[in-house]
């Protein structure tokens, strides 16, 4: 099952000082988390002066975080690959209540990150091997991205616009046979 969390505003945790570390942060700051970038990087993160850094990122030079931090984290990446790290983080998890990401290594893991495209502004495609094959799964989103036409995406405007004036209206949305409204409406645009 994969589902879209909503992170605006909410404590997320970055474990490690690589470039795949600054990635992940920017990309939870980027959907409105409340960032805090951990680790111990070799040569400092000259790096993030460079790279965009949302509003909400915070970092700290450190091995690892803070519990008072774990204890409000809602999500936690842990990027370095470090076993210590990952079992240390793996025994926190249980206590303070927080999702767990340890990249490669899924036994730790309470959740996965999903390849994901964007055909459309609204539309997501997700694809996930459960931490077994990312690259795989970025392969295959980016082709089934390409998949999607133009037919395809007028056509999603049209059944939104038909379900928002619907919901405008008070309307049940249960009574719609969406299947076939989506034949009738490529047929009409066709």
């Amino acid at each position: 099952m994969m589902v879209k969390l909503r992170l605006e505003g909410r404590f997320v945790v970055v474990v490690g000082s690589s470039a795949e570390a600054i990635r992940r942060a920017n990309s939870f700051g980027a959907l409105g988390a409340k960032v805090l970038l951990v680790g111990t990087p070799d040569e400092g993160w000259s790096v993030l002066g460079s790279e965009l850094c949302p509003p909400g990122l915070a970092y700290r030079y450190a091995r690892r975080p803070r519990r008072r931090d774990l204890a409000k984290a809602m999500l936690v990446v842990a990027t370095d690959r470090d076993l210590g790290i990952n079992t240390w983080l793996s025994a926190r998890a249980k206590r303070y209540g927080f999702l767990l990401n340890t990249l490669d290594v899924p036994e730790y893991c309470d959740y996965f990150h999903v390849a994901i495209r964007h055909p459309h502004p609204d539309i997501e495609l997700g694809v996930s091997t459960d931490g077994r094959s990312p690259a795989f799964a970025s392969s295959l989103a980016t082709r089934l991205a390409t998949s999607v036409t133009a037919e395809d995406c007028s056509t999603y405007e049209v059944l939104r616009d038909i379900r928002r004036q619907l919901r405008h209206d008070g309307r049940s949305l249960g009574v719609v046979d969406w299947v076939q409204l989506e034949r009738e409406t490529r047929l009409h645009h066709a």
